[in-house]
């Protein structure tokens, strides 16, 4: 019996090695010529052969395979890997994730399982209902989308797939109320849009189907869907384009460190993709590393200017729209490191190629709609920074300028109106700050800056019970607040209340017991009484 047992071994051993030996390779594998990835390819090949027995070993392979757009051969890979490591969620989600679209069957069956070794996993959920959803299995599909949003609530894939779901069995405001909600979790979801007015059609409503048909022939502007297990995937790739992957999901996460990290590699000469050099001196200026950031900022204007290859695949406003972010980004770092003339000149050339973009007309060459965000926006936020400067160097006029021209662009961003006010409060123009006042308090009701300095407005045009009652708001949010207390008593004294203003002043004693203004009014009042 053990002989049979040992025959039967060896002929499992001799049997797995052979098959060990014949590792899944890319077709065109003979057809790349990168050093780099040819090296982590024959490191992570050599290791099966070393260690075929190994999940993560295995494992390794697929992600090398897969995050260089080799998916077949890495199918394999991760299902040797579930063999030898049948209860790690990993392999049965990757699994799942390739062979959805082609066979929804058995990634039905990978999902599955990795749900049920991680049922909180919400990438399964909905790469599960993804292919449930090509097999006709609706009901099941909705499940997984409902949970998926339980867990996940800011994510639109659910809404959007709901919706879709919805619309399909004619359930037509089921439909209008998902994609609805997938609209306002992502305003920029063109197939949402596409689906919205169908709906509007069906409904009579010719203006909403018309705005929506508009905004559908946009590209659909998908923001980033946590999934760590794929994020694994892509730390195997080794060609630039992932490095530059990596790089900017790291910028979209704040972690400047590791994207400059990310981006160092694909650094030299003969780089020539303006936007890997715009997101290194991004990444450099938010870590503070100003001067580096400022010479590839630079180096970006020089390729913009000089560069003909980058000028003839680039649009007229692709490029004009480039160098004023370079301009303002430069801005920005002289502003920080106290060069202020520096900076104010960096926006006026900013501004200069906005300018250009507002008179210029469109060329034939494809434009990148990805690189061409709305222009009122970033212009209003150069304008903005140019109104920061010059009040910083105590040009308030300057400054007011270019809040109005920000505000002309944005007239509702809540900074602009703060950051006017204020400077009309510096220049005394207390008329002219009131409506910016206001406005900051129609968005921030407990703003207490601008709920005092309203009250004092008012006190000045002898409107004391508006007054009052701003310093009253004021009290109420900061009990504390000695210079409100002080104004309401002093606008008490106004309208002849004079018991109403004697307890305030006491209030402010209270808070400051040798506060002289408040004994100098008490002294006062109380003989006038």
């Amino acid at each position: 019996m053990k002989k049979l047992i040992l025959y039967l071994s060896l002929i499992f051993i001799s049997t797995f090695t052979s098959a060990a030996l014949d590792v899944p390779q890319p077709a065109d594998l003979d057809f790349v010529e990168e050093k780099r990835l040819l090296d982590a390819i024959e490191a992570a090949q050599a290791a099966v052969r070393n260690a075929p027995d190994i999940a993560h070993v295995w494992g390794h392979l697929g992600d090398v395979y897969l995050s260089h757009g080799w998916e077949i051969p890495a199918i394999p890979c991760y299902r040797q890997a579930s063999q030898f490591a049948p209860n790690e969620v990993r392999w049965h989600y990757l699994l799942g994730r390739l062979n959805k679209q082609h066979y929804p069957r058995e990634a039905v069956e990978h999902l599955t399982r990795a749900l049920a070794l991680d049922p909180k996993y919400v990438p399964a959920h909905l790469y599960l209902a993804s292919a449930l959803r090509i097999l006709g299995r609706l009901d099941e599909a909705c499940h997984h989308l409902e949970r998926a949003k339980q867990l996940q609530p800011d994510n639109p894939f659910s809404e959007l797939w709901l919706g879709e779901i919805a619309l399909s069995r004619q359930q037509i405001e089921d439909a209008r109320t998902h994609l609805a909600s997938a609209l306002r979790l992502n305003p920029g979801q063109s197939e949402a849009h596409a689906l919205m007015a169908q709906i509007a059609i069906a409904s009579g409503d010719t203006h909403a189907a018309q705005q929506h048909a508009q905004a559908a022939r946009h590209p659909s502007q998908y923001g980033e869907l946590p999934d760590p297990l794929w994020w694994e995937v892509l730390q195997a790739g080794v060609t630039a384009p992932l490095y530059a992957e990596r790089g900017r999901h790291y910028m979209a996460r704040g972690d400047y460190a590791r994207a400059v990290t990310e981006f160092e590699p694909l650094i030299s000469d003969t780089q020539k993709d303006i936007q890997v050099w715009f997101d290194y001196g991004v990444s450099l200026l938010h870590t503070e590393r100003h001067a580096e950031a400022l010479a590839v900022l630079e180096q970006t204007l020089s390729l913009l200017h000089n560069d003909t290859e980058i000028q003839k695949e680039r649009s007229t406003n692709e490029i004009a729209y480039l160098k004023a972010q370079a301009y303002n980004y430069m801005g920005q770092i002289y502003y920080e490191i106290g060069q202020t003339d520096a900076a104010i000149l960096a926006c006026q050339k900013t501004l200069q190629f906005g300018q250009l973009l507002i008179n210029g007309k469109e060329d034939d060459k494809p434009q990148r709609q990805s690189n061409l965000p709305d222009y009122g926006t970033f212009f209003s936020n150069v304008h903005a920074n140019l109104a920061m400067v010059y009040a910083h160097t105590n040009q308030l006029e300057a400054a007011i300028e270019h809040y109005h021209k920000a505000l002309a662009l944005q007239p509702v961003k809540l900074s602009l109106h703060r950051n006017l006010a204020g400077v009309y409060w510096k220049k005394r123009r207390y008329t002219e700050a009131e409506p910016h006042y206001k406005q900051v308090i129609a968005q921030e009701a407990r703003d207490v800056q601008a709920i005092y300095r309203l009250g004092l407005i008012f006190v000045m045009k002898n409107h004391y019970p508006e007054a009052i009652s701003h310093f009253k708001k004021v009290i109420e949010i900061d009990g504390t607040h000695v210079r409100a207390y002080g104004a309401l008593g002093v606008a008490y004294q106004k309208i002849g209340h004079i018991s109403e203003a004697i307890d305030t002043f006491e209030k402010v004693l209270a808070l400051e017991p040798n506060n002289k203004v408040a004994l100098e009014m008490l002294k006062e009042l109380h003989e006038s009484k």
